[in-house]
Formats: C-alpha cells, structure tokens, sequence
C-alpha cells in the first residue's frame, strides 16, 4: 500500500539538505519538514482524535528519534512551552500545570495512535536524515558520545556506568561509521541493505569466524527480519571493489570517526605519529593472491601480505589514522606522502617516528620537506659502522650524515643527524638513528638529554601492541582475493578504533587525567559489539 516510503524518506533528506548546516539544531530542522504530498503521514492523519494536534505529536517524534530520547527525556524536553509552540504545539491545552503532554500520552500515542507504517516510517527517515546530517558535519543525534561528569561513583556504580556508557557510545558510532562503508551494490531489488552486511563483518570480526559458518551462527542470532546475508553473498559484494577504493573508505569512515570524537575531546596540540608496515602471515597459494611476498627472516612464516598504516602514538592517546594495502612495488617515499597527508587531515603531526624499512634518502627528503621533525632507525651500513667504532662514550653524535640517493626529478642529499645510543635489548650494543631532533654529545649532560630523546623511540612501540589488538579484531579467512583481505582488514582497523574512542570518552566522563590503561577491555568492548550492536 505504502511503496512510496522510500521516495517520501529520500524527499525528506532532500529537505535536510536544504535545511542543514554545521550549526543548525534540532528544532529549527524538524520544524522545517514540509509532510505534504506524504502518504504515510496524510493517511496517519485520518481519524486522529487525540487531545494534541497530529502534526506536532509527528514532529515531537521526529525530535525523540533524531536525539536518541526516551519517552521522559521528550517530555521533559517538551516542557518548555516557546520550545512546545515552536513544534506546533498549543500550550494553552496543555494539562493544569501548563506542562507538556505527560509521558503516558506520549507513549500511548506512539503505542496506539500512530499506525504500524508511520512509526516505520518516521524511523527509518530519521536514520536516513542523521546520516545527510553528519556528511554535513552536524552533531545531531551524538548526544550519547558526550562525556559525563561522572568522576565520584563507586566502584560498584562506575563499572555499571562504564558497560553501559561503553554500549550507547559503540551504537552511536556505528550509526555515523557504517554509512561511510558502500559495497556499491543496486538500489532497488535487494533483500538486505548494506548495514546487514556491515553488522555481519562485525560479528566475524569479533568472534574470528569464517564468512560461511559465521553468517550461519549470526543468522540463528540476529533480530533483523530478513535474517542475514550468506557468506557468499557478503564475499561476492566485497570482491567487487578494489583494494586503493576500500583503503579510501576506510580512511573516511576513520576520519567520521575523529569528527565525532573531536567533538567532546579535542586534540589541540602536536602529536607524535609512527608509519609502520604490518605483516600477516599468508598459507594459501601464492599464485592465485598477488599481494603474496616473502616475509622477513624474522618472522615464523614464509609468506606475507603487507599493510601501511599511520597512527597516533601519543603517551594518552593511541589511534590508526589511516592505511594502506602494499600491492607490487610502491617508492617508500610516495607512501610516506600519502600517509602523512592522511595524518595532516585530522592532527598536528608533532615527530614521525619509523623503523629502518624506511631508512632512506627518498623517505628524509619527504618528511623534512613537509616540515616535520623525524627520528627513524638507523639500518647498519659500512659509514655507520666505523661511526659506532669512532665513538669516544655511549652516546655518539654527527651532526652531518651525508646520505645520497635517487628519487623522482633526479638526485637527491640528506644531512641528517646520525645519533648512536645503547642497547635497551643487547648490553654492549649500539642502536642508530637518523634524526633532525636538537640533539648533541658535546658534554656529559648533553649526552644524557641525547639518551633521553632517543627514548622517545619506545613510543613507537606502541605500534606494534596496536597491530597484535587490530588482529584480534581481524576476521579469519582463507579467501586468495586482494579485496576480501584488504576489506577485513580495514574493518578489523575501524573496530579497533571504534574500541579506543569508547574507551577515551568513557575516561573523560570519569575524569581520569593519565589515561594510561583501558578502562574498557578490548573483551569488554567485543562482548559489547558482539550481543548490542550487529543484533539489530
């Protein structure tokens, strides 16, 4: 009866378009919505006979949807009688006190008034206009990921407050990441949407299960009406894309994500960011997966695919920024451009820190061009060598380390400072670094702050706990196609990060000042992702 609704939501989020900016606000938009020539809403309106007025109990709805209330909170929101007025209410009808119409009027108007249709209606636009409103950087609707002074619960009471804190954060953020994830399929004709698909990458994601029997477990599991998409259905969608246009949309799913976030916790300062290159064992045949390359001796497997990532190794502050997949030959210099210009988008790049993968003349010249100090390691060649013989203490300095190479347009020459210090991890043994840090071995006291700076090294470690917690994020497959595991593991990188935002506005509502340590487990947060939010 009712096949228009699609067209009637997508006029709506036309109107949003029109209606919305940055600033605008909840009232003025729900105010502007023009239901005329809506069906679902005109065949509503037959019969109605409450006390309050149709239109403005369907505009107190859209309120109480696109702010995430409950049926209190609309009351108690409603209450101001200029606020009331502005919906179309009339103040004047409201009860004896001049109150808003009480909470059990409201849910009995929802429960029995408002047809099955227009309740699905006013639902499902209002999902479709939040996601029009956050592609236009407007808040609305992320009312639940603002932190809340909570620092004086007891231990008791705090742990409560985190698992349920945690909860409405995680379904908050799915709302706003997942829309920036498009499998690109058909419009029309389909039996599930693209969030289905998304709520299943999650649980295999979060339960390490293979996309068949995963989508088995999660079909007897979800609610969702038409049960979940098989696992070869969610395969085949994936292997249509292409490796750089699933980087590029995990990147902006990421960079939602720190809109969001920046919003209650605002990163004003320079921040240290590390590049690295992550490595993950590969078994299958090589013949049939192009990103297959050899691993390093150090590794326990023969055989790899590489991912590039940038992130956040700030001491309180730990955040992937954005990747990607290491396909055939790429110089280290364009990669370590592109990945920086992804960092610039969203911080103040303070140091970049990076092993000696990246020890290069091609890799100096790009991040001193870009006017940011660096601290690389230092890989052992024959020049490097005789400096470590020649040094007269444990900390050594040279000033001018000539470096010369070729990069695109020609040759190129490096002087950075070349800084040899002791082994954390091999008494005896000196560790280089290439670096344009203020730095020096001239006295006793120079020499220890030299040893001091080098340490800030360690913070790139952080890195390498980040690439153990994104693997538990990462779902198992055999799959010998580049798209199905560069999708898995951007979405494992997306959970990641969707972890370390709960966690980090969860500890601003507690006021914790070192935030050191998870409050919220990565278990925690899986058992919260895994029955709250793909179960929908």
């Amino acid at each position: 009866m009712f096949k228009c609704c699609s067209d009637h939501s997508s006029r709506l989020e036309r109107q949003t378009e029109e209606l919305i900016h940055e600033d605008t606000d909840l009232l003025t938009m729900v105010r502007g919505f023009d239901f005329s020539e809506t069906g679902v809403y005109e065949a509503g309106k037959t019969g109605w006979n409450g006390r309050y007025g149709y239109e403005p109990m369907v505009r107190a709805f859209y309120c109480k949807e696109l702010a995430g209330f409950t049926t209190t909170e609309l009351h108690d929101y409603l209450i101001d009688a200029e606020r009331a007025r502005t919906l179309g209410f009339d103040p004047d009808q409201f009860a004896g006190n001049k109150t808003a119409p009480s909470r059990t009027t409201l849910g009995r108007a929802w429960r029995d008034r408002f047809p099955n249709h227009l309740q699905a209606f006013i639902r499902t636009s209002a999902e479709r206009i939040l996601a029009v409103a956050h592609e236009m950087g407007n808040p609305l609707g992320l009312r639940t990921l603002e932190p809340e002074d909570k620092s004086d619960l007891s231990t008791r009471s705090e742990q409560r407050y985190i698992t349920g804190k945690a909860k409405d954060v995680t379904e908050a953020l799915c709302q706003i990441v997942f829309p920036a994830i498009d499998l690109d399929r058909p419009d029309d004709g389909t039996r599930y949407d693209d969030t289905a698909f998304l709520d299943l990458q999650s649980y295999l994601g979060l339960t390490g299960t293979a996309a068949n029997q995963g989508s088995r477990i999660f079909d007897e599991e979800t609610t969702r009406e038409n049960g979940s998409p098989d696992g070869d259905t969610h395969l085949h969608y994936i292997k249509q894309l292409e490796a750089m246009e699933i980087a590029s949309m995990v990147n902006g799913a990421i960079g939602t994500m720190m809109w969001a976030a920046e919003r209650y916790y605002s990163i004003d300062r320079h921040v240290d960011v590390a590049i690295d290159i992550t490595y993950i064992a590969y078994y299958g045949d090589r013949e049939e997966f192009q990103m297959s390359t050899g691993a390093p001796p150090s590794k326990s497997y023969s055989w790899c695919y590489k991912m590039a990532t940038v992130s956040i190794v700030d001491e309180e502050v730990k955040f992937t920024l954005g990747m990607r997949p290491l396909r055939g030959y790429i110089p280290r210099r364009v990669l370590v451009e592109q990945l920086l210009e992804i960092a610039s988008d969203h911080v103040l790049i303070g140091t970049v820190y990076a092993d000696a993968e990246f020890d290069g003349v091609g890799v100096i010249d790009a991040v001193e061009e870009a006017g940011l100090f660096y601290l690389i390691r230092k890989s052992s060649d024959d020049p490097v060598k005789r400096f470590v013989q020649d040094m007269d203490h444990d900390v050594g300095v040279n000033q001018n380390h000539e470096m010369e190479g070729t990069i695109p347009g020609g040759n190129v020459t490096v002087t950075p400072t070349l800084v040899g210090v002791p082994s954390d991890r091999k008494k005896g043994a000196t560790v280089t670094f290439v670096t344009n840090l203020s730095v020096s071995d001239a006295t006793k006291k120079a020499r220890g702050r030299t040893r001091r700076v080098m340490r800030r090294y360690a913070r790139r470690w952080g890195i390498e706990n980040s690439y153990k917690s994104i693997k538990d994020f990462l779902a198992w497959t055999t799959s010998r196609n580049t798209a199905v595991r560069v999708f898995y593991f951007g979405f494992a990188v997306i959970l990641y990060d969707m972890w370390l935002v709960v966690d980090l506005l969860v500890q601003v509502s507690l006021d914790i000042e070192r935030r050191l340590k998870p409050r919220v487990p990565a278990r925690t947060f899986l058992n919260i992702v895994r029955k709250e939010v793909p179960v929908t």
